[in-house]
C-alpha cells in the first residue's frame, strides 16, 4: 500500500501534462489554420524584404497574420525576423488577415532586440514625397509653379509652394517694387487711381525653381525666382477677358438671330 500512492500521483501528473500538451498543439493548429490565407503573401514578403542589405529608414511591406480587436492590436509578418505588432488605432482603416500594411523601419534593433516599425503618419510622409518629386520635375523642366508670398526674411522673402516653404532671395526677385500688403495696395489704388505695381503678399503668383537640396527628412531647401505673373492683376485680366468674350458672343448671337428672322410679307 505504501508504493501505490506515489504511483497514482505520478500517473495523475502525467495525464495532466498530456492534456496541457494536447491543448497547446490544438491552439497551434488553430493559429496555423487562421493564418493559412496569408502564408503565400508572407513568403513573398520574406523574399522581398530579407534580400535588402539595410532596411533601416526604409518602407517595407508586411502581411497581417492576426487581428485582436479586444486588445486593439494586429500581428504582421515582416519577412525579416520576428513578427511586428501594430496598434489598430495607428492603422489606416480596418485591417483583416492577409492585408498588406506598409511600415517604415525606425530601428533594426530596439532596446528589446526587436525590429521597430512605425505606421503612424506614413500617408502624410508619402504625400510629402510625392510633392517633392513633382517639384523636382518642375525644376528640371523649367515649369512655372504657383506659390504665395508669405513674409520678408533675412536676405529675401519666404514663399509657400504646395505646403513647402521656399526662399526667394533679393537677387532673384523680379517684381517692379517690393511686395506690399492688401491694405497698402488698396490705399495706393484709392489715392492714385491706378493698380499697384507691387505684388501683394498672399496672392497666388508664379515662380521658377532654381535649386533644391535635401538632407534627410528634417532639412529640405528650395530656392526660387519670381514672381512671374499671377496675383490680383492676372485675376482682373482674366475677368476682363471673360467679359469681352461674353460681349462678343452676345453680339454674334444677336446678329445670327437677325439674319435668320423671316422677311415680312409686302403689303
Amino acid at each position: 500500500m505504501g508504493t501505490a500512492a506515489p504511483q497514482l500521483a505520478v500517473a495523475t501528473s502525467t495525464d495532466t501534462m498530456s492534456r496541457r500538451a494536447l491543448r497547446i498543439v490544438t491552439h497551434a493548429r488553430a493559429i496555423a489554420t487562421t493564418s493559412t490565407s496569408a502564408s503565400a503573401s508572407g513568403a513573398s514578403v520574406e523574399r522581398s524584404n530579407a534580400v535588402l542589405p539595410n532596411i533601416q529608414g526604409k518602407v517595407i511591406k508586411t502581411i497581417i497574420t492576426a487581428v485582436d480587436h479586444r486588445n486593439g492590436i494586429a500581428i504582421a509578418d515582416t519577412g525579416v525576423r520576428t513578427a511586428a505588432t501594430y496598434k489598430l488605432a495607428e492603422l489606416d482603416g480596418d485591417v483583416a488577415i492577409g492585408d498588406v500594411v506598409e511600415a517604415r523601419v525606425k530601428w533594426m534593433n530596439n532596446p528589446m532586440g526587436e525590429l521597430d516599425l512605425e505606421v503612424k503618419g506614413l500617408r502624410a510622409e508619402r504625400e510629402r514625397e510625392s510633392i517633392w518629386r513633382e517639384l523636382i520635375s518642375a525644376r528640371d523642366s523649367g515649369t512655372v509653379v504657383k506659390g504665395r508670398l508669405l513674409n520678408a526674411v533675412n536676405g529675401g522673402y519666404a514663399v509657400g509652394i504646395a505646403g513647402v516653404i521656399a526662399f526667394l532671395p533679393m537677387r532673384a526677385y523680379r517684381g517692379r517694387k517690393p511686395p506690399t500688403t492688401v491694405e497698402a495696395a488698396l490705399r495706393e489704388a484709392k489715392e492714385t487711381g491706378k493698380k499697384p505695381e507691387s505684388p501683394v503678399i498672399g496672392d497666388l503668383l508664379g515662380f521658377k525653381i532654381l535649386k533644391m537640396t535635401a538632407s534627410g527628412e528634417s532639412y529640405r531647401n528650395i530656392v526660387v525666382s519670381g514672381p512671374l505673373g499671377g496675383g490680383s492683376a492676372d485675376r482682373r485680366g482674366e475677368v476682363k477677358r471673360r467679359e469681352r468674350d461674353a460681349r462678343s458672343w452676345s453680339a454674334s448671337a444677336s446678329k445670327a438671330t437677325t439674319t435668320d428672322a423671316p422677311e415680312s410679307a409686302a403689303p
